[in-house]
């Protein structure tokens, strides 16, 4: 990646000579081509691990050409360590954009390529009220606009895994529905034992930020660009996550893949995560586990992790919108939201049938307590920023230390705190 001081001061560079190619709201000429086959070749710029290429071809490339025979659509991942701002520098911009509303598009943003896509919603009659208002919400939340600059078409979906083996074997209820973080946290006591010399943990809260999301709890200040967690809500959020993590036998803390290798092979009961399901291999072993909704806090009842979308926008240097707007339309109509949702890729659009479908066409799926996931409704998003993953870090290694160090929360807090701070100071005084 380049150097944040090196990338920006490219970009202001990059911004002004893009400042008059194509940035008006009204869409240009672009607009009134809805009609217009001529042959156009629709680039796609995106991180390789968010689409396979097998993915790429059944949920854009084939139904475009089906839909669209003159469009051609030419997907470009980024190469091993580069980014959308080096393409930019190549002189090489792709026509649409993938990326997602955690990471707020500010590298998009900065290099002056967002467009605003209401006078292409329009003209092309999209319905927006099919999609999930919070999915909508969360692009807008990233962006800080009013008016889109893309469109979502798939989320991640949050559920607690767990293995039916460890329930059966000392005999504990499986996981309802409905639970809240405390009623978890009973049950990981109860399974949280050592039996001929295997140590079986509980539960696996995961990163501390996803818990957080679900009281729509921030990080940073967008405006003054300081750290927001050294706060009661957050300290809550702190306690309870420590508090797993010190039952007698349950100290370690494994995330992501780690923690979905442990659930599979049975010496983890229960496992709060996102859709792990392909990533982490969990139709290897399909049979051990099942799934319950995320658990809720008592003051958001119903509420999962909030929006974590993929999303499509225009590049404002685009000389094919209405070409590209087609392909943002395939790929959200209901033909390939039904598609992508019964193999295994969630949807963003409301209508139930598309939230139950999933999984459908993917045999290790069946009797899976599918409902789980489209019970839960994402919870309110913030608007992030480009330093949220510092402060992710230093609240994970926060949790940290108190459970293996044994700092108290509030030194551990304000510690956290001041080491955001000081990071996003030097960035700031860095890119100046």
């Amino acid at each position: 990646m380049l150097d944040k001081s090196i990338c920006l001061a490219t970009i202001s560079l990059i911004a002004l000579s893009l400042a008059g190619c194509g940035s008006s709201s009204n869409g240009g000429n672009s607009d009134k081509d809805s009609v217009d086959q001529s042959p156009a070749t629709v680039t796609v710029g995106f991180l390789p691990g968010w689409l396979t290429e097998e993915e790429r071809k059944q949920y854009i490339i084939d139904p475009v050409q089906k839909k669209y025979p003159w469009i051609t659509v030419e997907m470009k991942p980024y190469e091993k360590g580069s980014s959308l701002a080096e393409l930019v520098v190549a002189g090489d911009i792709p026509d649409i954009v993938i990326d997602t509303n955690i990471h707020g598009f500010n590298t998009w943003s900065d290099l002056g390529l967002m467009y605003p896509l209401s006078d292409l919603i329009k003209s092309n009659k999209m319905d927006l009220n099919r999609f999930e208002p919070e999915a909508l919400d969360a692009i807008k939340a990233a962006t800080q606009r009013d008016d889109l600059v893309a469109i979502p078409y798939t989320r991640h979906f949050s559920a607690l895994y767990y293995n039916k083996n460890v329930f059966d074997k000392f005999a504990v209820p499986y996981p309802k529905d409905g639970m809240t973080w405390e009623e978890a946290y009973e049950l990981a006591k109860r399974l949280t034992r050592q039996d001929n010399g295997v140590q079986y943990r509980g539960l696996e809260v995961n990163v501390i930020e996803r818990m957080a999301s679900q009281l729509s709890l921030p990080y940073v200040d967008p405006k003054t660009k300081q750290a927001l967690i050294n706060t009661e809500k957050w300290r809550a959020v702190l306690d309870f996550a420590a508090k797993v993590y010190q039952i007698p036998g349950n100290n370690q803390i494994a995330t992501y893949g780690k923690a979905a290798e442990q659930m599979l092979g049975g010496t983890l009961a229960m496992y709060a995560s996102l859709n792990d399901i392909m990533g982490y291999k969990l139709y290897s072993n399909p049979d051990v586990w099942d799934i319950a909704t995320y658990p809720s806090w008592p003051e958001a009842p119903g509420l999962g992790t909030r929006v974590d979308a993929h999303a499509m926008g225009i590049t404002s240097t685009s000389k094919h919108k209405q070409a590209a707007f087609k392909v943002i339309e395939t790929i959200t109509s209901d033909e390939v939201q039904m598609m992508m949702s019964r193999r295994g890729k969630y949807p963003v659009l409301k209508d139930p049938k598309f939230g139950s479908s999933f999984g459908a066409d993917m045999g290790f799926m069946n009797n899976k307590n599918i409902e789980a996931i489209y019970k839960t409704k994402p919870a309110k998003t913030f608007i992030p920023t480009e330093y949220d993953n510092i402060a992710m870090k230093a609240m994970n290694g926060a949790l940290s230390d108190i459970v293996k160090k044994g700092v108290d929360a509030n030194s551990a807090l304000r510690q956290a705190e001041e080491s955001i701070n000081k990071q996003i100071g030097e960035l700031e005084a860095g890119s100046k």
